[in-house]
Protein backbone atom coordinates (compact mmCIF):
# COMPACT_ATOMS: atom_id res chain seq x y z
CA UNK A 1 0.00 0.00 0.00
CA UNK A 2 0.98 3.20 -0.63
CA UNK A 3 -1.16 6.70 0.00
CA UNK A 4 -1.50 9.40 -2.75
CA UNK A 5 -2.72 12.57 -1.17
CA UNK A 6 -0.32 15.18 -0.08
CA UNK A 7 -1.10 18.01 2.75
CA UNK A 8 -2.38 20.32 -0.43
CA UNK A 9 -2.95 23.34 -1.35
CA UNK A 10 -4.88 26.60 -0.38
CA UNK A 11 -6.42 29.49 -2.01
CA UNK A 12 -5.56 27.66 -5.23
CA UNK A 13 -1.70 27.51 -4.67
CA UNK A 14 -0.23 24.28 -3.85
CA UNK A 15 1.81 24.88 -1.03
CA UNK A 16 2.75 20.95 -0.24
CA UNK A 17 3.89 19.20 -3.62
CA UNK A 18 3.89 15.97 -1.83
CA UNK A 19 6.85 14.69 -4.30
CA UNK A 20 8.43 12.48 -1.64
CA UNK A 21 5.34 12.57 0.86
CA UNK A 22 4.09 10.57 -1.11
CA UNK A 23 4.40 10.57 -4.76
CA UNK A 24 7.46 8.59 -4.18
CA UNK A 25 5.77 6.05 -2.20
CA UNK A 26 3.09 5.97 -4.93
CA UNK A 27 5.26 5.51 -8.03
CA UNK A 28 7.05 2.75 -6.27
CA UNK A 29 3.70 0.67 -5.15
CA UNK A 30 2.97 1.45 -9.25
CA UNK A 31 6.39 -0.10 -10.27
CA UNK A 32 6.29 -2.86 -8.43
CA UNK A 33 2.67 -4.33 -9.52
CA UNK A 34 4.02 -3.45 -13.00
CA UNK A 35 7.31 -5.80 -12.48
CA UNK A 36 5.13 -7.97 -10.87
CA UNK A 37 2.40 -8.44 -13.56
CA UNK A 38 4.99 -9.18 -16.18
CA UNK A 39 5.84 -12.25 -13.92
CA UNK A 40 6.47 -15.42 -16.42
CA UNK A 41 5.12 -17.94 -13.04
CA UNK A 42 2.37 -15.94 -10.19
CA UNK A 43 3.27 -15.61 -6.72
CA UNK A 44 2.12 -18.82 -4.87
CA UNK A 45 -0.21 -15.95 -2.51
CA UNK A 46 -2.02 -13.45 -4.04
CA UNK A 47 -0.96 -10.17 -3.65
CA UNK A 48 -2.95 -6.78 -3.27
CA UNK A 49 -1.96 -3.63 -4.14
CA UNK A 50 -3.79 -0.36 -2.50
CA UNK A 51 -3.51 3.32 -3.06
CA UNK A 52 -4.96 4.51 -0.05
CA UNK A 53 -6.31 8.40 -0.09
CA UNK A 54 -6.65 10.27 3.35
CA UNK A 55 -3.56 9.34 5.03
CA UNK A 56 -2.72 12.98 5.63
CA UNK A 57 -6.29 13.52 7.28
CA UNK A 58 -6.31 10.73 9.32
CA UNK A 59 -5.42 7.54 7.60
CA UNK A 60 -9.34 7.74 6.02
CA UNK A 61 -8.42 5.47 3.43
CA UNK A 62 -6.08 2.21 4.59
CA UNK A 63 -8.79 2.40 7.89
CA UNK A 64 -11.99 1.77 5.61
CA UNK A 65 -9.98 -0.66 3.76
CA UNK A 66 -8.84 -2.79 6.72
CA UNK A 67 -12.36 -2.31 8.38
CA UNK A 68 -14.44 -3.21 5.24
CA UNK A 69 -11.52 -5.29 2.89
CA UNK A 70 -13.69 -9.00 4.12
CA UNK A 71 -10.64 -10.29 4.78
CA UNK A 72 -9.47 -11.79 8.21
CA UNK A 73 -5.76 -11.76 9.58
CA UNK A 74 -5.29 -15.15 9.23
CA UNK A 75 -5.16 -15.35 5.44
CA UNK A 76 -2.70 -11.91 5.17
CA UNK A 77 0.84 -12.34 5.75
CA UNK A 78 1.70 -9.15 5.89
CA UNK A 79 1.01 -5.35 4.84
CA UNK A 80 3.61 -3.11 3.15
CA UNK A 81 3.84 0.34 3.25
CA UNK A 82 5.53 2.24 0.87
CA UNK A 83 5.42 5.81 2.50
CA UNK A 84 8.90 8.82 1.66
CA UNK A 85 10.81 6.74 0.20
CA UNK A 86 12.41 9.05 -2.72
CA UNK A 87 14.72 11.30 -0.59
CA UNK A 88 17.25 10.85 2.39
CA UNK A 89 20.29 8.50 2.31
CA UNK A 90 19.66 4.53 3.42
CA UNK A 91 16.43 2.70 3.84
CA UNK A 92 14.39 2.34 6.99
CA UNK A 93 11.80 -0.87 7.43
CA UNK A 94 9.79 -0.40 10.28
CA UNK A 95 7.85 -3.56 12.32
CA UNK A 96 10.81 -5.50 12.76
CA UNK A 97 10.68 -5.46 16.20
CA UNK A 98 6.92 -6.89 16.52
CA UNK A 99 7.35 -9.00 12.55
CA UNK A 100 10.85 -10.05 13.09
CA UNK A 101 10.59 -13.08 10.55
CA UNK A 102 9.56 -10.25 7.70
CA UNK A 103 12.25 -8.05 8.75
CA UNK A 104 14.96 -10.46 8.29
CA UNK A 105 13.70 -11.27 4.89
CA UNK A 106 14.12 -7.71 4.02
CA UNK A 107 17.60 -7.73 6.04
CA UNK A 108 18.34 -10.93 4.21
CA UNK A 109 18.06 -9.75 0.63
CA UNK A 110 19.49 -6.17 1.30
CA UNK A 111 22.50 -7.58 2.50
CA UNK A 112 22.73 -9.45 -1.21
CA UNK A 113 21.95 -6.32 -2.88
CA UNK A 114 21.93 -2.46 -2.54
CA UNK A 115 23.32 -2.96 1.71
CA UNK A 116 21.39 0.13 2.65
CA UNK A 117 19.06 -0.70 4.96
CA UNK A 118 20.02 0.37 8.21
CA UNK A 119 19.65 -1.67 11.98
CA UNK A 120 17.01 0.62 13.27
CA UNK A 121 13.29 -0.67 13.13
CA UNK A 122 10.46 0.45 15.70
CA UNK A 123 7.31 -1.77 16.77
CA UNK A 124 4.15 -1.50 15.32
CA UNK A 125 2.46 -0.51 12.09
CA UNK A 126 2.96 3.68 11.42
CA UNK A 127 0.92 5.54 8.71
CA UNK A 128 -1.02 3.79 6.72
CA UNK A 129 0.49 0.11 7.92
CA UNK A 130 -1.14 1.22 11.43
CA UNK A 131 -4.93 -0.07 10.80
CA UNK A 132 -3.77 -3.53 10.16
CA UNK A 133 -1.09 -3.79 12.73
CA UNK A 134 -4.01 -2.95 15.28
CA UNK A 135 -6.48 -5.85 13.25
CA UNK A 136 -2.96 -8.25 14.44
CA UNK A 137 -1.28 -8.17 10.90
CA UNK A 138 2.04 -8.19 10.32
CA UNK A 139 3.07 -5.07 8.90
CA UNK A 140 6.74 -3.50 6.88
CA UNK A 141 7.00 -0.11 6.71
CA UNK A 142 9.45 0.76 3.88
CA UNK A 143 10.73 4.47 4.36
CA UNK A 144 13.89 6.14 3.98
CA UNK A 145 16.33 7.38 6.30
CA UNK A 146 16.67 11.56 6.60
CA UNK A 147 13.59 11.97 4.57
CA UNK A 148 11.14 14.43 6.36
CA UNK A 149 13.95 17.59 5.66
CA UNK A 150 10.94 18.91 3.00
CA UNK A 151 7.59 17.16 4.56
CA UNK A 152 4.80 19.15 4.30
CA UNK A 153 6.95 21.85 2.51
CA UNK A 154 6.60 23.64 -0.47
CA UNK A 155 10.18 22.54 -1.10
CA UNK A 156 8.62 18.90 -1.32
CA UNK A 157 9.28 18.26 -4.97
CA UNK A 158 10.75 16.28 -7.62
CA UNK A 159 14.94 17.87 -8.26
CA UNK A 160 15.02 16.79 -4.40
CA UNK A 161 14.60 13.41 -4.85
CA UNK A 162 17.43 10.59 -4.92
CA UNK A 163 17.01 8.56 -8.11
CA UNK A 164 19.25 5.88 -6.96
CA UNK A 165 17.74 5.82 -3.59
CA UNK A 166 14.40 5.25 -4.83
CA UNK A 167 15.18 2.69 -7.23
CA UNK A 168 16.85 0.27 -4.15
CA UNK A 169 14.05 0.84 -1.90
CA UNK A 170 11.43 -0.01 -4.53
CA UNK A 171 14.03 -3.19 -5.66
CA UNK A 172 13.78 -4.07 -2.05
CA UNK A 173 10.26 -3.96 -1.46
CA UNK A 174 9.50 -6.01 -4.41
CA UNK A 175 12.04 -8.78 -3.83
CA UNK A 176 10.62 -8.90 0.19
CA UNK A 177 6.88 -8.98 -0.95
CA UNK A 178 7.54 -11.98 -3.55
CA UNK A 179 9.93 -13.80 -0.95
CA UNK A 180 7.06 -13.16 1.47
CA UNK A 181 3.97 -14.29 -1.34
CA UNK A 182 5.82 -17.30 -1.97
CA UNK A 183 8.03 -19.00 1.31
CA UNK A 184 5.49 -17.94 4.17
Amino acid sequence: GAHLDHVGDQADKIFFPGANDNASGSAALLQIARAMSSLKDSPKRSILFVFFASEEQGLNGSKHFAENAGFTKENVKAMINMDCVGYGDSIQVGGGQSAPLLWDIAKKIDEKNSKLLTNKTWKGGGADAEPFFSKGINTLYFVTTNSYKHLHMLSDTPETLNQDLFEAITKLAYSTAITIANDL
